[in-house]
């Protein structure tokens, strides 16, 4: 097992995230998981999880490393997130996406940890870049 808060540890996450491995990725979430996104604030593992099988049912959506900063309490990132939607996305919640278009950004994220668990996210976009 990865030490919680390490480099390898969160690329493991963020492995599983892109990978749409929901039971890997979901296993990093507290029950109680506070999240405080761009797109959506959530409470909960589960909710957290609902939220990404319906995003990803949409599009695919990869985080590129960047920036790692990492304790076993916090983690502080830096990330490109990049959307592929599969269908128009109209209504998505930081602005429309048409099928094929691809859209980048730059986003910093925080992690709050306790007991090998998430149990605070928090993210914020920096820079659109495509």
């Amino acid at each position: 097992m990865k030490q919680p808060g390490s480099r390898a540890w969160f690329e493991a996450y963020l492995a599983a995230f892109n990978g749409d491995d929901f039971d890997g990725f979901g296993a990093y979430y507290a029950d109680d998981v506070a999240f405080h996104g761009r797109a959506a604030t959530l409470t909960g593992r589960n909710a957290i999880l609902d939220f990404y099988r319906g995003v990803k049912e949409r599009l695919e959506e990869n985080l590129e490393l960047l920036t790692f900063v990492g304790s076993p309490d916090r983690v502080a990132v830096e990330v490109r997130t990049t959307l592929r939607p599969y269908e128009d996305w109209l209504d998505f919640p930081t602005g429309p996406l048409k099928a094929g278009e691809l859209r980048q950004s730059i986003n910093f994220a925080f992690y709050d940890i306790a007991d090998g668990k998430f149990t605070r996210i928090r993210s914020a976009g920096f820079a659109r870049i495509a």
